[in-house]
Protein backbone atom coordinates (compact mmCIF):
# COMPACT_ATOMS: atom_id res chain seq x y z
CA UNK A 1 0.00 0.00 0.00
CA UNK A 2 1.68 3.19 -0.87
CA UNK A 3 1.87 6.18 1.58
CA UNK A 4 -1.07 8.25 1.28
CA UNK A 5 -3.40 4.90 1.08
CA UNK A 6 -1.86 4.16 4.29
CA UNK A 7 -2.47 7.22 6.02
CA UNK A 8 -6.04 7.98 4.43
CA UNK A 9 -6.76 4.30 5.80
CA UNK A 10 -5.32 5.13 9.28
CA UNK A 11 -7.06 8.24 9.14
CA UNK A 12 -10.29 6.54 8.79
CA UNK A 13 -9.82 4.20 11.13
CA UNK A 14 -8.45 6.08 14.01
CA UNK A 15 -9.71 9.84 13.61
CA UNK A 16 -12.86 9.08 15.48
CA UNK A 17 -10.83 7.06 18.15
CA UNK A 18 -8.12 10.01 18.85
CA UNK A 19 -11.30 12.82 19.01
CA UNK A 20 -12.75 10.70 21.94
CA UNK A 21 -9.45 10.15 23.57
CA UNK A 22 -8.89 13.98 23.53
CA UNK A 23 -12.22 14.54 24.96
CA UNK A 24 -11.62 11.87 27.51
CA UNK A 25 -8.21 13.54 28.26
CA UNK A 26 -10.20 16.87 29.21
CA UNK A 27 -8.73 18.59 26.14
CA UNK A 28 -12.37 21.41 25.14
CA UNK A 29 -11.65 21.08 21.39
CA UNK A 30 -10.64 17.49 21.20
CA UNK A 31 -11.86 17.76 17.41
CA UNK A 32 -8.94 20.07 16.37
CA UNK A 33 -6.50 18.37 18.86
CA UNK A 34 -7.42 14.84 16.79
CA UNK A 35 -6.81 16.74 13.69
CA UNK A 36 -3.57 18.55 14.99
CA UNK A 37 -2.01 14.84 15.63
CA UNK A 38 -2.83 13.60 12.20
CA UNK A 39 -1.48 17.36 10.53
CA UNK A 40 1.64 16.91 12.11
CA UNK A 41 1.84 13.00 11.42
CA UNK A 42 1.37 13.61 8.03
CA UNK A 43 4.02 15.74 7.74
CA UNK A 44 6.35 13.14 9.27
CA UNK A 45 4.87 10.51 7.58
CA UNK A 46 8.02 10.25 5.28
CA UNK A 47 10.36 9.83 8.21
CA UNK A 48 8.83 6.67 10.02
CA UNK A 49 10.50 3.73 9.52
CA UNK A 50 7.18 1.23 10.16
CA UNK A 51 3.60 2.07 9.47
CA UNK A 52 2.66 -0.01 12.59
CA UNK A 53 4.86 2.79 14.23
CA UNK A 54 2.37 5.48 12.94
CA UNK A 55 -0.27 4.92 15.32
CA UNK A 56 0.79 4.56 19.01
CA UNK A 57 2.96 7.43 17.68
CA UNK A 58 -0.72 9.37 17.08
CA UNK A 59 -1.86 8.27 20.04
CA UNK A 60 1.63 10.09 21.81
CA UNK A 61 1.00 12.79 20.05
CA UNK A 62 -2.98 13.60 20.94
CA UNK A 63 -2.06 12.80 24.80
CA UNK A 64 0.85 15.66 24.32
CA UNK A 65 -1.43 17.89 22.53
CA UNK A 66 -4.38 16.91 25.10
CA UNK A 67 -1.75 18.19 27.93
CA UNK A 68 -0.53 21.17 26.44
CA UNK A 69 -3.71 22.42 25.52
CA UNK A 70 -4.83 21.89 29.25
CA UNK A 71 -1.92 23.85 30.58
CA UNK A 72 -2.90 26.38 27.73
CA UNK A 73 -6.47 26.75 29.65
CA UNK A 74 -5.33 26.42 32.97
CA UNK A 75 -3.18 29.97 32.46
CA UNK A 76 -5.90 31.23 30.33
CA UNK A 77 -8.90 30.78 32.67
CA UNK A 78 -10.73 28.42 34.68
CA UNK A 79 -12.58 24.93 33.71
CA UNK A 80 -15.61 25.81 31.70
CA UNK A 81 -18.80 24.30 32.39
CA UNK A 82 -20.12 21.72 30.57
CA UNK A 83 -22.07 22.24 27.70
CA UNK A 84 -25.18 21.65 28.00
CA UNK A 85 -26.80 19.38 24.92
CA UNK A 86 -30.08 19.45 24.24
CA UNK A 87 -31.69 16.25 25.05
CA UNK A 88 -34.35 13.59 23.14
CA UNK A 89 -35.64 11.73 26.54
CA UNK A 90 -35.24 13.58 29.74
CA UNK A 91 -35.70 10.81 31.98
CA UNK A 92 -32.86 8.59 30.43
CA UNK A 93 -30.40 10.94 29.05
CA UNK A 94 -30.29 13.01 32.76
CA UNK A 95 -29.65 9.70 34.41
CA UNK A 96 -27.03 9.09 31.85
CA UNK A 97 -25.57 12.57 31.91
CA UNK A 98 -25.71 12.39 35.66
CA UNK A 99 -23.15 9.66 35.19
CA UNK A 100 -21.41 10.48 32.97
CA UNK A 101 -20.58 13.52 34.72
CA UNK A 102 -20.07 12.01 38.37
CA UNK A 103 -17.33 9.77 36.41
CA UNK A 104 -15.63 12.59 34.70
CA UNK A 105 -15.66 14.81 38.01
CA UNK A 106 -14.02 11.77 39.56
CA UNK A 107 -11.35 11.37 36.61
CA UNK A 108 -11.06 14.92 37.33
CA UNK A 109 -9.53 14.79 40.47
CA UNK A 110 -6.94 12.21 39.38
CA UNK A 111 -3.46 13.28 38.75
CA UNK A 112 -2.91 13.93 35.05
CA UNK A 113 -0.92 10.50 34.57
CA UNK A 114 -3.50 8.62 36.89
CA UNK A 115 -6.05 9.97 34.31
CA UNK A 116 -4.16 9.33 31.03
CA UNK A 117 -3.27 5.54 32.31
CA UNK A 118 -7.08 4.64 32.72
CA UNK A 119 -8.59 6.04 29.57
CA UNK A 120 -5.83 4.50 27.79
CA UNK A 121 -6.56 0.92 29.34
CA UNK A 122 -10.34 1.27 30.24
CA UNK A 123 -11.49 3.27 27.31
CA UNK A 124 -8.86 2.22 24.44
CA UNK A 125 -8.53 -1.20 25.61
CA UNK A 126 -4.42 -0.98 25.45
CA UNK A 127 -2.56 -3.46 27.17
CA UNK A 128 0.52 -2.32 30.11
CA UNK A 129 3.26 -2.02 27.05
CA UNK A 130 1.04 -0.04 25.00
CA UNK A 131 0.56 2.46 27.24
CA UNK A 132 3.83 2.61 29.00
CA UNK A 133 5.19 3.45 25.55
CA UNK A 134 2.42 6.01 24.72
CA UNK A 135 3.60 7.85 27.88
CA UNK A 136 6.78 7.03 27.74
CA UNK A 137 6.91 5.11 31.21
CA UNK A 138 8.04 1.98 32.05
CA UNK A 139 5.02 -0.91 32.42
CA UNK A 140 5.56 -1.37 36.11
CA UNK A 141 4.49 2.57 36.29
CA UNK A 142 1.82 1.49 34.45
CA UNK A 143 0.59 -1.30 36.86
CA UNK A 144 1.52 0.68 39.98
CA UNK A 145 -0.40 4.06 38.40
CA UNK A 146 -3.51 1.82 37.26
CA UNK A 147 -3.82 0.21 40.83
CA UNK A 148 -3.51 4.22 42.75
CA UNK A 149 -5.72 5.21 40.17
CA UNK A 150 -8.46 3.03 40.71
CA UNK A 151 -8.32 3.64 44.58
CA UNK A 152 -8.51 7.23 44.15
CA UNK A 153 -11.40 6.75 41.51
CA UNK A 154 -13.37 4.44 43.94
CA UNK A 155 -12.52 6.79 46.61
CA UNK A 156 -14.10 9.85 44.55
CA UNK A 157 -17.03 8.31 43.53
CA UNK A 158 -17.59 7.31 46.75
CA UNK A 159 -17.71 11.02 47.77
CA UNK A 160 -19.90 11.97 45.28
Amino acid sequence: MDAMAAFSALFGESFEAMKRLAYLLGADDPENIAQEAFVRLHDRWDTLYDDSKALPYLRTMVVNLSRSRLRHLRVVRRTPPDVMLDELSAETHAMARQEHKRIREALGKLSRRQREVLVLRYWLDLDQAAIADTLGVAVGTVKATTSHAMTNLRKHLEEW
